[in-house]
């Protein structure tokens, strides 16, 4: 079984401890960045994948997912994989299968709290310096923020992160080194991007998958419906690829830190053909944050935290994470009100280059006032 520890920012040390289940490849793929290079000896949280089976006493929801107690650890089951949690959250037990994010969200909860205590919250947000100015993309799955970032890249902007990154109530942006978890059409719209993979056998799987799924409809007829089906089962991987992005645009550097000048939150517009921006209020962008955070991860640990907390004598997960959130609304509140926000409708298009969104994104940045840039005109 491998042993990888991984220092994040000083605040928190965590080992996994794995056998290629989908969290110990995961967390190698995608913080790589933060891997130290020898395991740490008494980490703050311990995650060991694991073939054992749980035997709850109490348990809360149906057979295949639920929540239970086994008298020693708090039991998350999802069909056939389960995470086992015991009380006080420092030691974490997945089988091989289950969902990865599901114990990064817990992982990431302790390092906010962390944060919080130092004027920072977390926001799903990616982030680039372009032309001396720095602009955030808020956004939920699936609106354009990796493709946005990537046209920026493509540009010649730095980059803060991704996915996610920190925010602090003194209108800085901390940078978050993720791994990019590159999608099928973000290489279309990037033709220069390669996907990489671990092995040969990998990459072949991997294309064969996507020459299936590009032609077949999976909610056709019933052949193409088993096609769909068979090609997702026996083909597809259910981990994640992360990409560093200093191995897709060399030339761009990551910031640890910068000072925010704008704020853009990119919302999704199936029905429209161009790009548009356009000022928002503070209550607005107060609005889409809290939507955004409450689907990304604060919904699933309220979920799990109120279950916790009913089972696990002296809980009070949910009190602890009442303190974050409310803490963190205040830190993007003061953020906002320092600078200039923005919507931005992005129009559903899977191959951004043919529809010159790529283009059309980076221009729109460009042409943004920062707040600060008013200031000094007015």
């Amino acid at each position: 079984m491998s042993r990888r520890s991984y220092d994040f920012f000083g605040d928190l040390e965590v080992t996994v401890l794995g056998d290629g289940g989908r969290t110990s490849r995961q967390y190698h793929r995608m913080y790589d960045k933060f891997e130290t290079d020898t395991p740490v000896d008494n980490p703050d949280i311990v995650i060991e994948e694991t073939t054992d089976e749980v035997q709850p006493e109490v348990v809360l929801g149906d057979p295949d997912d639920h929540y239970a107690w086994t008298g020693t650890e708090f039991v998350i089951q999802n069909r056939a994989d389960f995470m086992a949690v015991t009380p006080g959250w420092q030691h974490i037990r997945v089988t091989r299968g289950f969902e990865p994010f599901y114990t990064i969200y817990p992982v990431e909860f302790r390092i906010r709290q962390q944060r919080v205590a130092r004027q920072q919250a977390l926001i799903h947000a990616s982030g680039v310096r372009l032309d001396g100015q720095t602009t955030l993309f808020p956004a939920w799955r699936g609106a354009g923020k990796t493709n946005t970032l990537l046209s920026l890249l493509r540009e010649g902007a730095d980059f803060l992160s991704d996915d996610r990154l920190w925010v602090g109530a003194d209108g800085t942006a901390v940078g978050y080194p993720l791994g990019v978890n590159l999608q099928p059409y973000n290489v279309e719209s990037f033709p220069e991007i390669e996907l990489q993979h671990e092995t040969s056998k990998d990459r072949l799987r991997h294309e064969v998958h996507e020459y299936i799924d590009a032609r077949i409809d999976n909610h056709g007829s019933f052949p193409e419906t088993a096609a769909g089906f068979l090609n997702d089962r026996y083909l597809d991987d259910s981990s994640r690829d992360f990409t560093n992005v200093s191995d897709l645009y060399p030339r761009a550097e990551h910031i640890e830190q910068a000072t925010v000048d704008n704020v853009v939150f990119l919302q999704a517009a199936p029905n429209v053909d161009t790009i548009t921006v356009e000022g928002i209020a503070t209550e607005t962008a107060m609005s889409a944050t809290s939507a955004i955070c409450n689907f990304e991860w604060d919904g699933r640990l309220r979920e799990y935290f109120h279950a916790y907390d009913s089972l696990v004598d002296n809980g009070s997960m949910v009190a602890a994470l009442d303190t974050v959130t409310e803490r963190e609304q205040e830190i993007f509140r003061d953020l906002f009100d320092g600078v200039a926000i923005y919507r931005a409708q992005i129009p559903r298009q899977r191959d951004w280059g043919e529809h010159n969104l790529d283009t059309a994104i980076a221009e729109a940045v460009k042409s943004l006032d920062s707040s600060r840039v008013i200031q000094a005109m007015n």
